[in-house]
């Protein structure tokens, strides 16, 4: 399928998931590719590895609780290989994750992008991963993008060498990977998306956690925007219905206020959100039509999330600056 280089390296970072950790080094182990696999798991602090789980690694590498940018460094920075993947320690990659990464590489690009294929059963981990679905079609429509998300990454070595890597001031996983990829793009590398890497991963499980996590998303969000202005504008993986629905999420609240002395605005407010959930809505439809129905109520509680998380990022900019 792919051409292989004699060596490719896989990088895992990992904090106390032994679990999934062990679930996502079996998926590595079944490879297509794995008789060229360098398997790297980076631990971030927390406790040692079970011997049978650290025996399904090539090599593990500890280090300090700091973060997952400091524990990715220190994989791939241990590592051999080129080109250098990285997958999530609740991540399973599909078999011929390895051989779709470097097809991708080999095909002129500097990193690359894959997928989440599935996130689990519940209701909102299906709605999740209809986002996911709309953000991928998306991402399809460009030639080059702006976003390498690292629970299916890929980069040639010397490009991780001449950045740096991933910023070590971003404490936790959220946005740390998106700093990276605009510092790529930034400097003329070359992003493409790779649909045919899939690697399935369990979404939030409730309504309150993927809140907690899009209003963490929202937060972080502002360092971005701090240090690439361009970025509050446009990128290749945000649907523009979503930034409507950002502004438009705040907007209920003097709607309604409104709404005895004349229900114009809530009139006007509603069929503006409404229509700006048509492209989820058909991404629904198509994937699990089940779902159709639920979108807006979904589009509105991740609109909250991050419209939030934005504002804590504007106001207390010290906590992640």
């Amino acid at each position: 399928m792919a051409i292989l280089p004699e060596i490719v390296s896989v990088i895992v970072a990992s904090y106390n998931d032994t679990e999934d950790l062990e679930k996502c080094l079996e998926a590595l182990n079944g490879q297509t590719a794995r008789d060229t696999l360098e398997i790297v798991v980076s631990l971030d602090g927390g406790d040692h590895l079970p011997e049978k789980v650290a025996a399904r690694a090539d090599r593990v590498v500890e280090g300090r609780h700091s973060g997952p940018a400091g524990a990715r460094n220190r994989g791939w920075r241990a590592s051999t290989g080129d080109p250098v993947l990285f997958t999530d320690s609740d991540c399973i990659p599909y078999p011929d994750w390895v051989e779709r990464m470097v097809m991708a590489l080999n095909s002129g690009s500097d990193a690359v992008k894959g997928v989440y294929s599935e996130g689990g059963t519940r209701i909102i981990q299906r709605l999740a991963q209809i986002e996911f679905d709309e953000r991928y079609k998306l991402l399809s429509k460009h030639e080059t993008i702006d976003i390498v998300d690292t629970y299916s990454a890929g980069y040639r070595r010397s490009v991780l060498e001449s950045t740096g890597g991933f910023d070590e001031s971003f404490p936790f996983p959220d946005h740390e990977d998106i700093d990276l990829s605009c510092r790529m793009a930034g400097e003329g590398y070359l992003l493409r998306f790779a649909p045919e890497a899939k690697v399935s991963h369990r979404h939030r499980e409730t309504w309150r956690a993927y809140f907690r996590m899009k209003f963490s998303r929202g937060r972080w969000r502002m360092k971005i925007v701090r240090r690439y202005p361009r970025k509050a504008g446009t990128d290749t993986y945000t649907p523009l219905c979503m930034k409507l629905q950002i502004i438009l999420c705040p907007l209920l609240a003097p709607a309604l206020l409104l709404l005895f002395a004349d229900p114009l605005p809530l009139a006007l407010w509603a069929g503006l959100f409404i229509l700006s959930t048509v492209p989820l809505v058909l991404t629904a439809f198509r994937r699990d039509r089940s779902l159709v129905l639920l979108v807006p109520i979904f589009a509105f509680w991740r609109g909250c999330a991050l419209f939030s998380g934005l504002c804590r990022g504007i106001f207390a900019p010290e906590e992640v600056n």
